[in-house]
């Protein structure tokens, strides 16, 4: 078979058509809305959360997750609570009002009440449903910044128990923290342990007041010791306020 300039031109145009169709129909990126996040590659429920200063069951519900443990990448999540900061509202009516025959004085419209900010931390209190994770001493205190919560001496091998009740939200091991458990207590509460070794729950797990976690460590080589935090609304409080005194 001849092929001619004429047929030559016609099977360029052709295939130039076929490749503009083939990338119409490639997927579009999916992309975040007002109070929304994509998750990436790697995300956790806890990390997103983390992020947003909201616990991962408060994310899960605004979503309807049926299983929080399987996240898929390019996955759009609601981060605000449905209503709240960030959600979209519908535009206002372009619609001109019709003008009274004999306008009356206009008043002055009243700014609108600023609803009062949520309070990062609520204020602190014991609680008598939690407990210290172990029984070592407090070597290093919280501060807020370089220290995000409290180190609890200990050895190896030592148990680490539970504050109180909750479900396992995260288990597990990050690089200079060892092993890592961390436990939502509901209300926007999560405790978090690290420099742990042989860790005995699974996430999604329920635990009890005292129920074994896991054992203290040593991740870095120094001395054995348990790091601990309590998160609320993603935010470090000093876990001494809250837990008994010691």
């Amino acid at each position: 078979m001849v092929v001619t300039g004429r047929n030559w031109r016609a099977g360029a145009v052709l295939a130039a058509a076929l490749v503009v169709a083939a990338c119409s129909t490639s997927p579009k990126a999916p992309v975040a809305g007002p109070g929304e996040y994509v998750v990436q590659p790697g995300d956790t429920l806890y990390r997103i959360a983390s992020r947003a200063g909201r616990s991962p069951g408060d994310i899960a519900r605004w979503n309807n997750l049926q299983d929080p443990d399987k996240l898929e990448a390019g996955q759009v999540l609601r981060v605000v609570p449905p209503g709240g900061a960030g959600s979209s509202e519908p535009p206002p009516s372009r619609e001109r009002p019709e003008r009274p025959e004999r306008p009356e004085r206009a008043e002055r419209p009243r700014p609108p009440r600023a609803s009062a900010p949520e309070p990062v931390a609520p204020p602190a209190s014991r609680r008598s449903d939690w407990t210290w994770p172990s029984q070592g001493p407090v070597i290093a205190g919280f501060n807020g910044t370089s220290s995000k919560g409290v180190d609890i001496g200990g050895s190896l091998g030592d148990p680490v128990a539970s504050i109180g009740a909750g479900k396992v939200a995260v288990t597990e091991t990050l690089r200079g923290y060892g092993s890592v458990v961390m436990v939502d207590h509901g209300g926007s509460y999560m405790s978090i342990y690290t420099n742990l070794r042989a860790v005995q729950v699974k996430q999604g797990q329920q635990v009890k007041q005292g129920q074994k976690l896991a054992e203290i460590g040593s991740s870095d080589g120094t001395r054995a010791r348990l790091h601990f935090e309590i998160r609320y609304r993603g935010n470090a409080v000093d876990p001494r306020q809250y837990l008994p005194a010691k």
